[in-house]
């Protein structure tokens, strides 16, 4: 099998594209860098880092349900953070953008969740420190 090189992409649905843009944009400190039209999908696409990227989506046929972690599909986005001081300045830009947010330090690293307006869960994660 030829070798994965990581993620590409990843896109998650939103059932009001205006609002979620702006949460993003926010969130990221910056707004989209592309942006695909097909029919009834409308995606705008974000820079997070290494040439990945992530895509908000509105299907003109959507559901307006918020999304579910314990359904079968996607449970959340975990952002790579080198350190948990980089866990913390997230945390500082999305407290100081409106954004509320939940820090985690567990045996296995450092979490910063967020939810965006449609319940997608958003993880900023960080490994543990070196001893």
């Amino acid at each position: 099998m030829p070798e994965l090189s990581g993620y590409a992409h990843v896109a998650i649905t939103v059932s009001d594209l205006e609002a979620s843009l702006a949460f993003y944009e926010k969130l990221l400190g910056a707004g989209p860098v592309g942006r695909i039209e097909l029919d009834g999908l409308d995606r705008r696409i974000f820079s997070v880092g290494n040439g990945q990227i992530l895509g908000v989506t509105a299907y003109s046929d959507g559901s307006s349900a918020s999304f579910d972690p314990t359904v079968p599909g996607l449970d959340h986005i975990g952002l790579a953070v080198a350190d948990r001081e980089g866990i913390v300045a997230w945390q500082e830009h999305a407290t100081s953008v409106g954004i509320e947010s939940d820090l985690q330090d567990v045996d296995f690293g450092h979490a910063l969740m967020i939810k965006d307006l449609d319940g997608n869960q958003i993880e900023f994660f960080a490994p543990p420190a070196q001893s």
